[in-house]
């Protein structure tokens, strides 16, 4: 069998101690499977999750190769994905794992055109941010123009798709990061506001700019204390969307106090990505329902619109090496990172 270069977890523990690039077999597609030769694969928060052996949604013991979506063009496929053969392409990896390698695996589902006029590593950088707030501010948090949204975590991979999709909306888009060097990324970006969390309470600021009204859309990305203290500068009606929990010691299955949502008279919704068509009963059982191809197609259609015009571009704002990664994937940790991170697989 064929081999490949591929970047694995080999034990739990941090980063930059436990990846290695090591010499593996290169997967086979299986029915309605695609395999895709990788130019550029992103880093995501739930990479550093998975090497620390914390609750991840699909776990798996090491060894193992990580990486959620890439960019790169369709060289072999499994019976019913014939059509993409030869196509460049975005794509979440099979069970968001194996993507940086020189050779990945993707369910046809979660398969995309590749955006024209981006390259590889601009391209990898678009389509979990860019899928995931689109899908969070639009259909599950009902954003519309005029209204106000708050981002968290604004200078992040996600964050800045958050800010670029809220301004194409016709938002008023507050950004809450930490730091000038993230702050004025934020505003370069467009953010009507930007509030450094680390030197200002984000709640009494989101307060003084609506009037003690509170925010239409808060788009949580951090989670944490940021979870209870964003309910409280919620507008009544506000919708809080759930999506990411990078420094959440209650993430899992404990969960948190609702008392403080149910005062304010706020929506709090659940926001996950994962584009499936037949999902798995015990998943089901488990809590899993995620949306299919049809609402993925009219998501990235409408990002591929919004690029084209150029309304949005993914930010890239770090280009690494397979063997850079672990040290990289540290530095996210670590909060030293900004925007998206992307591993370069091949020229």
């Amino acid at each position: 069998m064929p081999g490949m270069r591929a970047l694995q977890v080999t034990r739990n523990g941090p980063p930059g101690e436990v990846l290695a690039v090591r010499d593996v077999d290169r997967p086979v597609p299986g029915d309605g499977q695609v395999l895709v030769e990788v130019g550029a694969a992103s880093l995501n928060f739930n990479d550093i999750d998975r090497c620390l052996g914390n609750l991840v949604s699909v776990p798996t013991p090491p060894p193992y190769t990580l990486g959620m979506d890439v960019c790169g063009v369709v060289v072999e496929t499994g019976p019913g994905a014939e059509d993409w053969l030869g196509r460049r392409v975005v794509a979440i990896t099979t069970t968001a794992l194996g993507g940086i390698a020189e050779f990945a695996l993707a369910d046809a589902v979660s398969v995309f055109d590749a955006p024209e006029g981006l390259d590889d590593a601009q391209a990898t950088a678009f389509i979990m941010p860019f899928h995931t707030s689109h899908l969070a501010l639009f259909r599950r948090g009902r954003l519309v123009a005029g209204e106000t949204l708050v981002v968290h975590s604004a200078a992040s991979g996600l964050g800045t798709a958050g800010i670029q999709l809220g301004k194409a909306e016709g938002a008023r888009v507050i950004a809450v990061a930490g730091g000038s060097e993230k702050g004025a990324l934020c505003a370069e970006l467009g953010a009507d506001l930007v509030i450094d969390h680390t030197t200002t309470d984000f709640v009494e600021a989101v307060l003084e700019a609506t009037d003690d009204v509170g925010a239409d859309v808060v788009y949580d990305l951090t989670g944490g204390d940021f979870v209870e203290r964003s309910w409280r500068c919620t507008a009544r009606g506000g919708r809080y969307l759930a999506v990411g929990f990078a420094d959440d010691d209650e993430n899992g299955m404990t969960g948190r106090p609702l008392r403080m949502a149910c005062i304010g008279n706020i929506d709090l919704v659940g926001v996950m990505v994962a584009w499936v068509d037949k999902v798995d009963p015990g998943m089901r059982r488990f809590g899993f329902n995620p949306y299919g191809r049809d609402v993925a197609e009219e998501v990235h259609a409408d990002l591929l619109r919004l690029v084209a015009e150029g309304s949005v571009r993914p930010y890239v704002g770090r280009r690494v090496t397979m063997e850079e990664a672990g040290a990289a994937l540290d530095d996210h940790r670590s909060r030293r990172s900004i925007g998206r991170t992307v591993v370069e697989v091949s020229p």
